[in-house]
Order: C-alpha cells, then sequence, then structure tokens
C-alpha cells in the first residue's frame, strides 16, 4: 500500500475514532472497502495478463499457420505451372 493512502486511513481513522464505537466501525467497512476493492484490481490485472498470454499464443500459432498457407500455395502454384509446362511441350 503506498504510504499517501497509509496517511489518508490514518487520518480518517482518527476522526472517525473520535465518534466511539460507530466510528471505528465505519472505519473498519470503510478499510474493508478499500482492501477489497484492492484485491479485486490485483486479480483482474492477473486476469488480463493471462488473457494478453492467450491471445499472443494465438498470435502466434495463426501466424504459422499462415506461413504454412502461404508455403502451401507457393507450391501448388508451382505444381501447376509446371504442369502446364510440361502439357505444352507434349503438346509440341
Amino acid at each position: 500500500m503506498n504510504t499517501e493512502v497509509t496517511w489518508k486511513m490514518e487520518i480518517i481513522m482518527e476522526s472517525l475514532a473520535q465518534y466511539g464505537p460507530l466510528g471505528l466501525w465505519t472505519a473498519s467497512l470503510l478499510w474493508a472497502n478499500y482492501q477489497t476493492k484492492k484485491d479485486a484490481k490485483e486479480e483482474e490485472r492477473i486476469l488480463q495478463d493471462k488473457i494478453i498470454d492467450k491471445l499472443e499464443k494465438q498470435h502466434n500459432m495463426l501466424e504459422k499457420t499462415l506461413d504454412k498457407l502461404d508455403l502451401g500455395l507457393d507450391l501448388k502454384k508451382q505444381m501447376h505451372a509446371e504442369a502446364r509446362i510440361r502439357e505444352f511441350n507434349t503438346k509440341t
């Protein structure tokens, strides 16, 4: 937790402590809410990192697939051109 948040929470706690048990109860609720939000943000960041990793893997797989398709298409074009040349040579 950064020092600015700690400092602000201390001020809030001191202010609420003046109201006795009700103020301390309110402060504890605020602290629990802050911690919950902080934890949720961390979980969201971790989930986003996992999503990014999976997308990068998918991107790499797609790149490899496209490269293989390009090679296959080039090979097919070459085979077709060679067949046409053979066909032309047999006609003449």
